[in-house]
């Protein structure tokens, strides 16, 4: 009854499984205005709705849970931890009620007063053994392990989002695209979730592209990641241990915000490579912060630093040969599995974000193509991009990248 109970909190979203005790099943009924909410992202009326059901419904856990969580991602530490602790004394092994707990506890995710590194992992491991089958706590047991050195509970985090479905075909297949792309040995400048640890997971799992080292930008903005990250790979830092704990942020030329992470890529890219192994990022990253430096070439799935400055802006035979190795079948499955709790990821796929990040690289190739005159060409891409649009099952409203280079290659003729 108790795994039951943590069960039905995962998979709220979409509703429990049969078998499940009809207390739960009136749970995600009760629960379903206020979820519908959190998964557009509005999560001050989320709040409120979570408020609402908590006060119908005070002996239900995932209520408590759901509140916890929205109040959490909203920053108010307090609520978050009031609401967590309710849930755990109605049932002291709710997994999702512990995670709410080890990501608030988190230093580097909350700089909340009372976060403590400590808390925080007793509550995720909590989570994992309540239920090992919930990915969401594995996230953050990925990253806590390799603060704490623990290279084998990292490795079976990154497992345990691909055995329990937390990381769904069309996010893997992203990545192994993203990694099939990269030049040898290269190091690369990963955005987020879903260009991190899915990509990690596939080296660790299935051995692919073992050569090419992942580094996080955001969590390279830690020093201790930072550090890892230079003895994992062999490469050295750009700064010194001390240069780079007493790094204050500034405003650039641009107006944005440098941060140590800025900083290392920079002085990475001034240098031309990553001691010698090449420098690429992610099609994800933003990459504003870095548009002063060395040039940077599109590639597809990745920018990479072009010595010769009178090259190209985009490099169109390594975008059409990266769209050959791609098919819209590949990404027809949700982004998001039934289980994620994470706001951000839901609102991102319910706009089909790794899709049209796969139509933004077709749209700059047309481009490319178009400027240079190879008109022929660039229609065969446009005629990609449709038959991509269709494989994925793209709604009509979505289809805007494909009609707009479909009226530019017309308008070319």
């Amino acid at each position: 009854m108790r795994k039951a109970i943590a069960l039905c909190a995962i998979a709220a979203v979409t509703g429990c499984e049969s078998g499940a005790d009809t207390r739960d099943e009136a749970a995600t009924q009760f629960l379903e205005p206020a979820l519908a909410v959190y998964r557009k992202y509005k999560l001050d009326d989320a709040l409120s709705l979570f408020e609402a059901a908590v006060a119908d419904n005070p002996e239900s856990p995932d209520a408590h849970a759901w509140l916890a969580e929205t109040a959490r991602r909203l920053r108010q530490y307090d609520l978050a931890e009031r609401e967590a602790n309710l849930a755990l004394a109605l049932d002291p092994c709710h997994s999702f009620a512990h995670t709410v707990l080890g990501d608030a506890y988190r230093p580097e995710l909350s700089g909340w007063e009372n976060a403590n590194h400590d808390s925080s992992w007793r509550h995720l491991l909590e989570a994992t053994e309540c239920n090992p089958d919930d990915g969401n706590p594995w996230i953050s047991v990925w990253s806590g392990a390799m603060g704490r050195g623990e290279r084998d509970l990292e490795e079976r985090a990154l497992r345990q989002l691909i055995e329990t479905g937390f990381l769904t075909p069309s996010v893997l297949e992203f990545n192994r695209w993203l990694l099939r792309s990269l030049p040898n040995d290269a190091i690369l400048i990963t955005n987020g979730d879903w260009d991190t640890f899915p990509s990690l997971a596939v080296q660790l799992v299935e051995g692919l592209r073992r050569d090419v080292g992942i580094t996080n930008r955001s969590m390279l903005n830690l020093s201790w990641y930072a550090r890892l990250m230079a003895g994992r790979y062999g490469v050295s830092l750009p700064m010194s241990d001390a240069a780079i704990d007493e790094f204050a942020p500034f405003r650039g030329d641009n107006g944005s915000i440098v941060t140590v992470s800025d900083e290392i890529i920079g002085r990475w890219m001034d240098a031309g490579s990553v001691s010698g192994r090449p420098l690429v990022f992610a099609v994800t990253v933003d990459m504003h912060n870095f548009s002063s430096g060395p040039k940077l070439q599109f590639a597809g799935p990745f920018w990479k630093l072009e010595p010769d400055p009178g090259a190209p802006a985009i490099d169109t035979d390594l975008v059409k040969a990266a769209l050959d190795d791609i098919a819209g079948r590949d990404l027809s499955s949700p982004e998001v599995s039934s289980q994620d709790r994470s706001a951000v990821r839901i609102f991102a796929a319910s706009n089909r974000s790794l899709v049209l990040t796969v139509l933004g690289v077709s749209s700059r190739g047309v481009t490319a193509l178009l400027e240079v005159g190879r008109v022929d060409e660039a229609e065969e891409m446009v005629n990609w991009m449709e038959e991509f649009a269709v494989e994925v099952g793209l709604d009509e409203e979505q289809h805007d990248l494909v009609d707009q280079a479909r009226e530019v290659v017309r308008g070319a003729r």
